[in-house]
């Protein structure tokens, strides 16, 4: 069980976003409504309008606030700016709270609320994110940020409610910094997982096998999933496939920089008012097996992909990882059949034909947690179980064993990995202390 978010009043705290007059800001707004001839402005945009009239003296910090200001983002800076942050909940249109370290704390209340929403709006029109409205008055999407330091590479994943739904408008955004993610070795010294653990992992990739990596909302799922990419890319090529910029394996997210042998991709939903063809996972899928990829990586699976996912691991495509939001190894395959089952030719399947294929395409699923030990709110696999690749007697069920569990604060090694090719003496892990008996879900 993952316990309740502490909510902490702070007071006293004042938001620091006066530095520019309001001269210079209204200045500015006329040059980025010319510059944009009547389309929503995006932070490219405002970005080089600021570096114009600040000219080349402006601090980067100087740059980043006023960029946000003429988005009229300019109450949120001190929040974006703050890399413990990770989560923003603006309530009832004025009520801000923060999530940093594990805990929810309140921040000061929106000043204007009505320019800071329509500046939220502004900019998710601007990439193709459809928001609230009275047919359908909830909506989420996902977007990117590329401001000066300290905001930098920012992705944010938005998800906003308005009435009836909810008494007045509501939105979470989601942060992620995909520049200073841990590698995989700071990962095990802050207790993520272990050596072992890592080592199997790492071995599971590097025999081209096909890694879930389940959790719930917020307990480092991708944090994992970019560390361990990390090793893979240096010897494979990968397509990866999100919604927004996340898994930045060794791209620092600048259009003209180095990504190396990785193949980014984006979905693309149907922009308001626009004819253009939508992208989906789905297509990006079946694009990317014809562009010699060793491994398709899709950052999330949550509908007919998961299908896709399967097909391409059982023609020879790996390494393959994809995230998963469920809370525990006995509910991935319930969780990923109803998906898969979406797929339009997995809908008249027999169940026992796609477990069969789920047996035969996933070699590992890890279970990552979120919680409190030792006072302090920590992130850390919880389990690690191998996928056998045949169906339990007459049932319509994979089979996954546990070989790492957490124990005493310590992910240590469980039953001994016996799947073909990824066992014990194929990854290197035979002098490990496994134990007897197995942890069959």
């Amino acid at each position: 069980m993952f316990p309740e978010p502490h909510v902490e009043a702070i007071e006293g705290q004042v938001f620091r976003s006066e530095a520019l007059s309001a001269h210079v800001i209204e200045e500015m707004r006329g040059h980025l409504a010319r510059l944009t001839e009547g389309r929503p402005a995006g932070p490219a945009d405002a970005l080089r309008v600021a570096r114009e009239r600040l000219g080349p003296s402006a601090l980067p910090a100087e740059l980043s606030r006023a960029a946000l200001e003429l988005l009229d983002w300019g109450e949120l800076y001190d929040l974006l700016a703050d890399p413990a942050v990770e989560d923003i909940a603006i309530q009832h249109r004025r009520y801000v709270y923060a999530f940093r370290g594990g805990r929810w704390t309140r921040e000061p209340e929106i000043r204007d609320p009505d320019r800071l929403l329509g500046g939220i709006r502004r900019v998710s029109e601007r990439f193709g994110i459809r928001t609230p409205s009275d047919i359908k008055p909830a909506a989420e999407g996902a977007f990117s940020l590329d401001l000066p330091e300290p905001i930098g590479f920012l992705t944010i994943r938005i998800s906003w409610s308005e009435p009836p739904i909810v008494p007045s408008s509501c939105l979470t955004l989601r942060l992620a910094r995909p520049g200073r993610a841990p590698d995989l070795e700071r990962l095990v010294a802050q207790g993520v997982l272990s050596p072992e653990a890592r080592d199997y992992l790492v071995g599971v990739l590097a025999r081209k096998g096909t890694l879930i990596i389940a959790g719930p909302t917020g307990c480092g799922k991708t944090t994992l999933a970019r560390a361990l990419l990390r090793m893979a890319a240096r010897r494979f090529r990968l397509v990866v496939i999100e919604d927004s910029y996340e898994l930045m394996v060794f791209w620092d997210g600048r259009p003209d920089s180095d990504p190396g042998n990785v193949l980014h991709k984006l979905t693309r939903p149907r922009l308001p008012g626009e004819d253009v063809v939508p992208f989906t996972a789905f297509d990006l899928i079946v694009m990317a097996l014809r562009e010699r990829p060793d491994g398709i990586v899709v950052g999330e699976a949550r509908g007919p992909e998961a299908f896709e996912i399967l097909r391409a691991a059982n023609t020879g495509h790996g390494p393959q990882v994809t995230t998963l939001h469920t809370d525990s190894i006995e509910r991935v395959w319930s969780r990923y059949l109803q998906m898969a089952q979406s797929h339009p030719e997995a809908r008249d399947l027999p169940t026992r034909t796609v477990a069969m294929m789920f047996a035969e395409a996933v070699t590992a699923v890890a279970v990552m947690a979120y919680r409190e030990e030792g006072g302090e709110a920590r992130r850390f696999v919880e389990a690690i179980a191998e996928v056998l690749p045949e169906i339990e007697g007459d049932s319509e069920l994979p089979v996954l064993r546990t070989i790492f569990l957490r124990e005493e604060g310590r992910l240590v090694p469980a039953s001994r990995p016996i799947r073909p090719g990824f066992s014990a003496e194929a990854i290197g892990l035979e002098g490990l202390p496994w134990r007897g008996g197995a942890h069959v879900w």
